[in-house]
């Protein structure tokens, strides 16, 4: 290290309450903030990330340490007036910082920035001291207020019945500003969901969300820094109750002119239908004056990317991590070493220059509207006309009421289908994976994944255990994606595709959500 940065991570600073104006004054320059970018979600997750930080070549530069390695949790972000050339000076001074203290830890393949929105991305593509590869994080999801507010249209009756029959059931419920004679009943209420669960948008318990004990208990963490200090951070903040029980709170601010930000919601499971209240009441009480509500990502989650979804986002804002060698099939939370978490969430590492995996995909239900595109899908999928879903199939499908046909959706264009059917038997039911077909420019990036994800879960919505599809003996892909999601073969199926091409069958026990079992 050169002379004048000998120290520079000895440098490094805990962040603190009053570094508050100069990160919101480098975060402002943003056209498209993403939910990582305001000093409130930056110091929440302080305690918890062991976070530091140090302006560099007026840059803010933020660091977490919560696991074995030092890490960016942000790139850096420059003040106002900030050129190119510090930028790039910046991100050389910062990986300078990781590898001196990753190096005699592991290597310094562990220096890497994470949360890196598309707005940024593109700044590296035209400043960086040195070649950096790109792989996708899972990124924000953005919804129209005014809907969240209403909750009107057939794909939100689920949330309205859901609220409707909490303000049945629970008349005497009130929601109050959140303020200092209320914060010990939230924290009771935090503690309680750390260590039984909370209740989700779609009444499942979080743990199955988080997926593990070390990441509930650093959001317990996160959280509980978040309350203590709401007043000083600048946060709106609501508590729901029902008599004189904290039935939930939830916790926000302004995240751009346009974009407000959801930093925090927890119910408790005892009163069904708040986690759909609360969070259309805070959109309507609080922040009405922002036509669009950031929600967060969903950490890879797939359940609870699922209830995320389901909430309609009209997009999502992309986010990434660079690092100087492709990442391993993984992507990384903050704090959390890789072997703790699912690996396979990530899409193959692209260089900053090229489009990750499509972060704006909405998943939905086909209607007979979409059948020219889902034709116009097969044609693409399927050279042999014999392997095609005919129009007439198609439509079929479609208004089968024991059929769930799903769409996925990139930028308005249809990127992939799958087709789920349900099967009544004399004492039970099961799922079949009937179909998953992805466009040829689509695949390789998670989709038919995210397909599967979801009728996995309109099968245990719906009760069912078991779950059966076929795929063809010698699709490798296939084969390993299915096993991923818990598949198992039971059977060889000769000549299953035609004459010398067999297929197999495989089963998978589904568990029931665990509000269920409660």
């Amino acid at each position: 290290m050169d002379d004048d940065k000998v120290g520079l991570l000895s440098s490094l600073t805990p962040i603190r309450l009053t570094d508050k104006p100069t990160f919101d004054l480098a975060f402002t320059s943003l056209k498209q903030p993403i939910s990582d970018y305001s000093f409130a979600c930056t110091f929440m997750w302080a305690e918890a990330l062991k976070v530091s930080w140090a302006l560099i070549h007026r840059h803010v530069c933020v660091f977490a340490n919560g696991a074995e390695d030092l890490t960016m949790l942000t790139p850096p972000i420059g003040l106002p007036g900030a050129g190119t050339d510090e930028f790039r000076r910046a991100v050389g001074d910062c990986f300078e910082i990781m590898d001196e203290y990753n190096d005699p830890r592991g290597g310094c393949e562990r220096s890497r920035i994470e949360y890196v929105s598309d707005e940024l991305l593109e700044r590296f593509s035209e400043a960086s001291p040195f070649p950096l590869s790109a792989s996708p994080l899972w990124g924000d999801y953005v919804y129209d207020t005014k809907r969240l507010v209403t909750l009107e249209g057939g794909d939100l009756k689920s949330k309205r019945h859901a609220r409707s029959k909490f303000l049945r059931e629970f008349p005497s419920v009130r929601s109050e500003s959140m303020g200092e004679e209320h914060l010990d009943r939230c924290q009771a209420l935090l503690e309680r969901w750390a260590n039984h669960g909370d209740a989700t948008h779609e009444g499942e318990v979080n743990d199955a969300h988080l997926g593990t004990d070390i990441l509930r208990n650093k959001d317990l963490v996160a959280t509980s820094r978040l309350l203590r200090s709401f007043r000083e951070l600048g946060l709106k903040g609501m508590v729901v109750l029902v008599g004189d029980q904290v039935a939930g709170f939830t916790l926000g601010s302004g995240l751009s002119p346009m974009q407000s930000f959801v930093l925090a919601e927890k119910t408790s499971p005892e009163f069904p239908g708040c986690p759909q209240y609360i969070f259309s009441e805070f959109c309507r009480t609080e922040l009405a004056t922002y036509p669009e509500c950031n929600a967060g990502d969903d950490w890879g989650i797939p359940t609870l990317r699922f209830t995320k979804q389901s909430y309609r986002p009209v997009r999502l804002l992309n986010k990434h991590v660079l690092a100087r060698q492709a990442l391993p099939a993984a992507v990384h939370v903050p704090g959390i070493s890789i072997p703790e978490i699912a690996r396979e969430t990530a899409s193959p590492p692209v260089p900053p220059h090229k489009a990750p995996l499509p972060m704006d995909l909405i998943i939905r239900s086909a209607t007979v509207e979409d059948l020219d595109a889902l034709v116009g899908l097969e044609h693409d999928c399927f050279d042999r006309p014999e392997e095609r879903f005919t129009r007439r199939q198609i439509r079929a499908l479609v208004q089968n009421p024991r059929a769930r046909v799903l769409l996925a959706e990139s930028g308005g264009t249809v990127a992939g289908w799958a087709v789920g059917l349900i099967r009544q038997h004399r004492r039970w039911t099961s799922g079949r994976i009937y179909a998953v077909g992805v466009h040829n420019q689509a695949r390789g990036r998670g989709i038919g994944r995210r397909l599967t994800e979801h009728l996995l879960e309109v099968f245990r919505e719906r009760g069912i255990e078991r779950v059966y599809l076929e795929v063809r003996e010698d699709n490798d892909t296939a084969l390993g994606l299915y096993a991923a999601l818990g598949f198992q073969p039971i059977r060889r199926l000769p000549a299953y595709y035609g004459p010398g091409v067999d297929g197999v069958s495989c089963r998978a026990m589904l568990h029931r959500p665990a509000a269920e079992l409660q």
